[in-house]
């Protein structure tokens, strides 16, 4: 709730009640991508909208951090990941589900060494489906005859199915932190900042050709360059296809706290995150979940447009109204439950309250590091402790997320 002085009035802070330049830029690009974007088939059976080419730089990352106000964003779960793949640099899933982080769950191959590929849509079938090695050849049993599999999923349809081996079960095969692990370039990277910090070709790329085929999924985010100009660091992130309500909001908050570490072991000042995605793209079946984020976007913009014209008492009669019409619907419903029309104008103006308290009341993220002069020694842990994690967004003791306050989290469907 928005704080209040001692004579009971509302105190806002001008800098801060207002939409983020993350938030603007994500939301502009939704817009850009429903008004402009192509409808497209592809693998996973759920047809997209999307554009091709588009890059967003956000500026100081050493003090402004980027992370999504108008949807909540797990970043505790965006932080055990982006650990996992460049400081862990594992691809075993069950470092992450020891962190309580399920987001790889879908691209996990099995305990026999069958990665199942389920249907996105449609009810429970009891179907099989061949088995086949990464290359596409049918798997054969002993006798050299095709095996066939079926769903391991209660209420999922197999549609595909590849075997890898008993020898990568639990983990997404020749991707991500595999890569990392066997080219050593995060290594490669943090050495040169600190003793050739002009070096050129300080790129780590999770796009090796001859280890695609064997990963359950190829790297979307497959590339980053580092460059140190004076005593500020700055990062170039390239990704080659981005789910941008479910993926992107991570990755770009994963991005400047990659950034922001690999400047503090550096001694340097974290620059720009500048971005490039080259398919940009919305999933038919999120597209509600994005109706009701982009009426939120629109309803801040009027809010904050208001802010700039209206003096202090206007804001604070315009919060002790709302407040006042909540607390007498609130009376009255409870006396009248089935009057729908009432009930309608209570969600309706509580939804308004929610908006305008949200931005007198937020105030600007900070990411806090501890000082550590080496990548590898920033602790991993997680904090499930609930009291904690109020104070901080990411549970993790040495990377700290404080003051994010947002709007509250929108469910998106993955596709596999």
């Amino acid at each position: 709730m928005a704080n209040l002085d001692n004579y009971g009035f509302l105190k806002v802070n001008k800098e801060t009640a207002k939409i983020s330049k993350w938030d603007k830029i994500y939301c502009e690009l939704l817009i850009n991508i429903l008004t402009k974007g192509i409808k497209t088939e592809n693998r996973t059976g759920i047809d997209t909208i999307s554009i091709e080419g588009v890059n967003f730089k956000l500026d100081d990352i050493e003090n402004n951090f980027p992370i999504l106000e108008t949807k909540k964003v797990f970043m505790k779960n965006a932080l055990s990941e982006i650990l996992w793949i460049h400081q862990a640099q594992s691809n075993d899933v069950r470092w992450l589900e020891a962190r309580n982080n399920p987001i790889w769950e879908e691209w996990k191959i099995d305990e026999d060494g069958i990665y199942r590929v389920y249907e996105p849509n449609g009810e429970f079938t009891d179907k099989k489906v061949e088995v086949v090695l990464p290359n596409g050849t049918p798997y054969l049993d002993p006798y050299g005859d095709e095996i066939y599999t079926e769903s391991k999923l209660e209420g999922k349809a197999i549609k595909k199915a590849i075997y890898y081996g008993e020898e990568w079960a639990h983990t997404i095969g020749t991707a991500y932190g595999w890569i990392n692990n066997k080219f050593k370039r995060p290594q490669y990277v943090l050495n040169a900042l600190k003793n050739n910090p002009n070096d050129r070709r300080m790129v780590i790329s999770l796009w090796q050709d001859e280890y695609i085929q064997t990963g359950t999924l190829p790297p979307c985010v497959w590339s980053t360059e580092w460059k140190v100009s004076g005593d500020t660091l700055n990062l170039y992130v390239h990704q080659r296809s981005a789910d941008v309500p479910l993926g992107l909001p991570f990755n770009v908050s994963q991005y400047a706290t990659l950034l922001r570490m690999f400047a503090k072991v550096s001694n340097l000042k974290a620059g720009s995150l500048n971005y490039s995605i080259m398919d940009a793209h919305i999933y038919e079946n999120q597209l509600d979940g994005i109706k009701k984020q982009l009426d939120r976007y629109y309803k801040l913009e009027k809010i904050e447009k208001n802010f700039k014209i209206d003096d202090d008492v206007t804001t604070n009669n315009k919060y002790f109204i709302l407040k006042n019409e909540i607390d007498k619907l609130e009376k009255y419903i409870i006396n009248n439950p089935n009057d729908k029309e009432a009930l309608s104008k209570y969600k309706e103006v509580l939804e308004e309250f929610k908006m305008f308290d949200f931005m007198v009341s937020k105030e600007k993220p900070i990411l806090k590091l501890a000082d550590k002069d080496n990548f590898f020694e920033f602790s991993n842990d997680v904090n499930n402790d609930k009291e904690y994690l109020k104070e901080n967004a990411t549970g993790n003791e040495d990377i700290k997320l404080l003051n994010y306050k947002s709007l509250s989290p929108i469910k998106m469907p993955i596709a596999q």
